[in-house]
C-alpha cells in the first residue's frame, strides 16, 4: 500500500513538475480591422556566416553552427535581415510584436565520441542577458531593446541539453517612427550555442505585423504566444470571438513559429478541425507535407519567404510560416475554430500561432467595436479605425432577432368600436435583454444607462465622428475607460433605462445609428 501510495505521489509530483516547465499559451493581440496581418524573419545560426545554406541532407546536429553576421558592424556578434514590404502606401501598422528565440545551453559546444556513443560538452558559460538585443530599421542606427522573457529553460533539468528561450518586445512605436512600410529590417545580438549541441542549434527571430488598409476587406486577428515542448503529444489552440462572412468563399490563413523542426526528421503536423466533417484535418502545401510540417524553412503560403539576408532555404531548426487556410475548411458564418499542433517523433517548441479570417461585419454590433457608418460611405472609409481588444469580449451567441412586419389590415367599411389597447410594459431585466446593454465601471462617470454610438482608440477619429454627428443636429458627449484608454462616443444618458429604451427605438432607425450600444454604467 505504502509503495502504490509513493508511486501515486511521484506521479503527481512530476505531472505538476512538467506542467510548470512550460508556459501556457495566452492571446497576446486581438484585433477587428479593415487590413491584414504578416510576417518577416530570419535564423541567426546557420553553417555560414553570411552565405545562404541550403542543403537538406544532414541532421540539424550533425552542423558545426556559427552566428550568422550580416551587418559588417563591429558592436554586434549576430545579425540578419529581412524585409517588410507592405503594398498599400495607405496603410497604417497598427501593431509590430519582435519575437526572437534560441537553444541555448551554453555558449559554444563540442561534439566528442567514444567507443559506443556520440556526447556532447558545453564551455560552461552562458550570458543571461537572452531578453537584450538590437534592432534597426531601412533607416537610422541600432537601438537597444529590452525584451519580456516568455520562457528560459536554463537551469531547469528537463531542458538542461538545449535549454531554450523565447522572448518578445512591442516595437511599434518604432516602425510607425520610421514610416516604414517596405524596407530592411535588421535584429542584432540574439543568442544562442555555437558549434554543437544535442538536437542541434537553432535561433531566429521575427516581426508579427498588423496593418490598416481602409481598402481591405474587414478582418479578425488574433495572435497567441507561450511555450510548450512537443514530443509525441498535441497541443489545441481555440479561437474565438469571431464570425465569418454569411455568403462566399472565406480567405483565412494560420501562422506558426517553433524551434528544431528538422527537415530531416518527421511526423510532425499540424491540423485544423473540420466543422463539417467533424474531424480535425491535417494542413500541407507545396513545402509543408502533412506529415513534416515544421521543417526548418521560413515560408509564405506556396513559397519560401527570400527576401531576407541570408536567405538560406534551410534555417536549421528555425520553423517560420505563413500559410493560407484551405476555403472548404472554414465555413460561412462560423464562429470558432481550433488548430492542433504536435509530433509523434521529432521534438520541437512550439511559442507561437496566430489566425485571421474574414469578418462578418454584423459581428461588431455585439462586441464593443463598430465600424463608422455614413450616408456617404465612401468619404469615410479610411477614418474607419483600427481597434485592438485588449480583453476579449464575453463570447455571446450570434443570434439576429428580427421582428416580423404586421400585414397591412384594409381599412372597415364600418366603424368598429374597439377597447382601447393597453400599453406594453417591458421589466427592466427585458428591456436591458433586448438592447443586448453591456456592463461597464468607470470611475469619475456618472452612472445610469448610455446609447453608445461609437469605440475609437484615437482622438482624432472620434472627433471626426463627433463633428459628423453634430452636423446631423446632435450634441455628442465622450468619456475615456481608463482600463484601455478607449473613447466611447455617446448622444443620451439617463438612469431611467425606460427613457433610454424609448430614445434607443427612436435612434436606431437611422442609417448613421443602425449600430448602437446601451452600456450599463457604474450602476452594479
Amino acid at each position: 500500500m505504502n509503495k502504490k501510495l509513493c508511486c501515486l505521489i511521484f506521479f503527481l509530483t512530476t505531472t505538476i513538475f512538467f506542467a510548470q516547465e512550460q508556459v501556457e499559451f495566452t492571446k497576446n493581440v486581438q484585433f477587428y480591422i479593415r487590413g491584414d496581418a504578416t510576417v518577416i524573419g530570419n535564423n541567426i545560426v546557420s553553417k555560414y556566416q553570411s552565405k545562404p545554406f541550403s542543403d537538406f541532407g544532414l541532421i540539424n546536429d550533425q552542423v558545426k553552427m556559427k552566428y550568422v553576421d550580416v551587418d559588417n558592424n563591429p558592436s554586434t556578434f549576430s545579425s540578419s535581415s529581412a524585409s517588410l514590404n507592405i503594398p498599400d502606401r495607405n496603410a497604417k501598422i497598427v501593431s509590430a510584436t519582435l519575437y526572437w528565440s534560441g537553444v541555448y545551453p551554453y555558449d559554444t559546444g563540442v561534439k566528442r565520441q567514444r567507443p559506443t556513443e556520440i556526447y556532447y560538452e558545453g564551455n560552461n558559460s552562458r550570458n543571461n542577458a537572452i531578453n537584450r538585443i538590437k534592432f534597426k530599421g531601412p533607416t537610422g542606427n541600432y537601438k537597444d531593446v529590452t525584451g519580456q522573457v516568455i520562457f528560459d529553460g536554463h537551469g531547469k533539468d528537463e531542458y538542461k541539453d538545449s535549454a531554450p528561450y523565447v522572448c518578445y518586445a512591442d516595437v511599434t512605436r518604432e516602425l510607425n517612427n520610421s514610416r516604414a512600410l517596405k524596407g530592411e529590417f535588421t535584429v542584432a545580438n540574439i543568442r544562442a550555442t555555437q558549434g554543437f549541441v544535442s538536437g542541434g542549434s537553432a535561433a531566429g527571430w521575427f516581426l508579427f505585423v498588423v496593418y490598416e488598409a481602409p481598402r481591405k476587406p474587414l478582418k479578425y486577428i488574433t495572435s497567441y504566444h507561450g511555450f510548450s515542448s512537443l514530443n509525441d503529444n498535441f497541443i489545441t489552440i481555440e479561437f474565438s470571438d469571431f464570425k465569418t462572412r454569411e455568403a462566399g468563399e472565406i480567405r483565412a490563413s494560420i501562422f506558426a513559429a517553433a524551434l528544431e523542426g528538422d527537415s530531416k526528421l518527421s511526423r510532425d503536423e499540424s491540423s485544423i478541425y473540420n466543422s463539417k466533417e467533424e474531424t480535425f484535418t491535417l494542413l500541407k502545401n507545396a513545402l509543408r507535407a502533412p506529415k513534416n510540417f515544421f521543417n526548418s524553412k521560413i515560408t509564405i503560403n506556396n513559397k519560401y519567404f527570400s527576401n531576407r539576408n541570408p536567405n538560406s532555404a534551410n534555417t536549421l531548426g528555425f520553423d517560420l510560416l505563413q500559410m493560407q487556410v484551405p476555403s472548404n475548411l472554414i465555413s460561412n458564418s462560423q464562429t470558432e475554430t481550433t488548430i492542433r499542433l504536435g509530433t509523434r517523433a521529432d521534438r520541437f517548441y512550439l511559442f507561437f500561432t496566430a489566425f485571421t479570417t474574414e469578418l462578418n461585419p454584423n459581428y461588431l454590433k455585439r462586441n464593443e467595436v463598430v465600424e463608422i457608418k455614413s450616408e456617404d460611405a465612401s468619404t469615410l472609409i479610411e477614418d474607419i479605425p483600427a481597434i485592438k481588444i485588449d480583453k476579449p469580449p464575453t463570447p455571446k451567441k450570434d443570434v439576429i432577432k428580427t421582428t416580423p412586419k404586421a400585414a397591412p389590415k384594409k381599412p372597415s367599411s364600418k366603424p368598429v368600436n374597439k377597447p382601447a389597447k393597453k400599453p406594453i410594459v417591458l421589466s427592466v431585466k427585458a428591456m436591458e435583454k433586448e438592447l443586448n446593454k453591456v456592463d461597464l465601471n468607470v470611475p469619475d462617470v456618472k452612472k445610469g444607462y448610455y446609447l453608445i454610438t461609437n469605440v475609437f482608440s484615437e482622438a482624432e477619429n472620434s472627433k471626426r465622428w463627433e463633428d459628423f454627428l453634430k452636423s446631423k443636429g446632435y450634441k455628442p458627449k465622450t468619456f475615456v475607460n481608463p482600463k484601455n484608454n478607449w473613447i466611447y462616443v455617446y448622444v443620451y444618458n439617463n438612469e431611467d433605462l425606460k427613457k433610454v429604451y424609448s430614445t434607443y427605438k427612436r435612434l436606431v432607425r437611422l442609417n448613421f445609428f443602425n449600430e448602437i450600444w446601451v452600456y450599463k454604467i457604474n450602476l452594479n
